[in-house]
């Protein structure tokens, strides 16, 4: 469904830590996060909700495609691409973007695949494994947001989606974040339950 976003300049760092500290509590053991994030690239024009849902999704995607386990890269920094860089991309132009970089050691692609991936409804998983929507959503949002997304992947090597975000203009002023408001309990207990052996018991 398309909808107006409200995108506002701010800083792509807090976001995509926010959603890594998620996905460490629903990833398997043997999958490992490994962020390399800085913390000074230049503000965009974004849609915290929605970079929020970019990175679990291809996350997401990445753990799916490592079913023995392995590493994800995020990277999040700060690129000047020059006339000759962009030559490379009729999408990009040269200028200072934002660069989020999400690497998988899984499975990876061949070419026919790496064609359809953004089709919605295209899925290599299994039936009653995902809807086929991950990918295509990930594209629409990165478009409108005026970025680019590129795809590089070698069959039995894994992936790698680089996601390109134009800087916002100097003269927009980064929005400052809300005050986090905790709310107070009443005394409650909290029961958690985890199949996990983490502490050493069952």
């Amino acid at each position: 469904r398309k909808s107006e976003t409200e995108r506002m300049a701010q800083r792509l760092h807090p976001v995509v830590g926010e959603a890594l500290r998620l996905l460490r509590s629903t990833l398997p053991p043997m999958v490992e996060l490994k962020p390399v994030i800085d913390e000074n690239t230049p503000p965009v024009l974004a849609d915290s909700t929605q970079i929020h849902q970019v990175v679990l999704n291809l996350c997401t995607n990445a753990w799916h495609a490592m079913p023995n386990g392995g590493e994800i890269a995020v990277t999040l920094d700060a690129v000047t691409l020059t006339p000759d860089d962009a030559a490379s991309n009729p999408d990009l132009r040269p200028g200072r973007w934002v660069r989020l970089t999400i690497a998988d050691q899984g499975n990876g692609m061949d070419a026919a695949t790496i064609e359809h991936i953004f089709e919605p409804f295209f899925t290599t998983k299994g039936t009653g494994i995902g809807t086929g929507l991950g990918l295509a959503v990930v594209h629409g949002i990165v478009q409108s947001h005026e970025g680019l997304i590129t795809v590089r992947s070698t069959v039995g090597e894994g992936s790698t989606f680089e996601l390109y975000f134009p800087v916002a203009p100097e003269d927009v002023a980064p929005a400052e974040p809300a005050p986090l408001e905790i709310p107070l309990g009443r005394g409650e207990h909290i029961l958690v339950v985890d199949d996990d052996n983490v502490c050493g018991f069952a």
